[in-house]
């Protein structure tokens, strides 16, 4: 029948009119959280005083806003948080750039990954160049309901929230070496608390 072979065209223009339509941000607009306003004490870690960042570090497509801390655990060990927000999240260009690529250029090399156990399955991963090793971890925060997993509600809390279909992110890492890292809790907790604290924000 006419109409069964259309439809397979039907829904195809659909979605793709959909797709344009979410690109445009028609269905949720970016809304950039003031990174100043993060709280003191992010879970297990405290955020101190802010870092320089050199603004050929940012690369040549930079996020539109950036924030690089000087963090403590409660063991008193001290690293670094980096949070740098997009607009717009293209992938393909590089915005957000992978984090673990960059370690890279930069002479890293990876020797260990694996995921915490938490809601947005953030990377562990364990840097070494010259002898000195680095422990990072990293995920992208989206707004709204983000549990990183298939699930039927999952999908839906993103549909009804309003904000599932925006296109703004912040790519965050902190970083400490290898020895004076977090444990795998600890990290977990700090990457809840911190994500907590931009849902508020956006």
């Amino acid at each position: 029948m006419p109409i069964l072979r259309a439809l397979p065209w039907l829904a195809l223009y659909l979605c793709a009119g959909f797709s344009l339509l979410v690109e445009r941000g028609l269905f949720g607009s970016a809304v950039a959280p003031d990174l100043a306003q993060l709280p003191a004490q992010l879970g297990p870690l405290e955020r101190l005083e802010p870092l320089p960042v050199e603004a050929g570090a940012l690369g040549q497509d930079p996020p539109e806003r950036y924030a690089f801390h000087r963090v403590r655990d409660a063991d008193g060990h001290e690293g670094r948080l980096f949070l740098a927000y997009y607009e717009r999240a293209q992938r393909w260009s590089g915005r957000p750039h992978d984090v673990e690529q960059c370690y890279t250029a930069l002479g890293w090399q990876q020797r260990e990954a694996h995921r915490l156990t938490e809601a947005h399955r953030p990377w562990s991963r364990l840097f070494e160049r010259e002898g000195r090793t680095l422990r990072v971890v990293h995920w992208l925060e989206r707004p709204g309901s983000d549990e990183d997993r298939l699930d039927p509600r999952e999908l839906g809390a993103r549909l009804v929230s309003g904000r599932g279909f925006r296109p703004d992110v912040v790519s965050v890492y902190f970083e400490f070496e290898a020895e004076l890292a977090p444990s795998d809790e600890a990290a977990a907790a700090a990457v809840a608390a911190l994500s907590h604290a931009l849902e508020r924000l956006w």
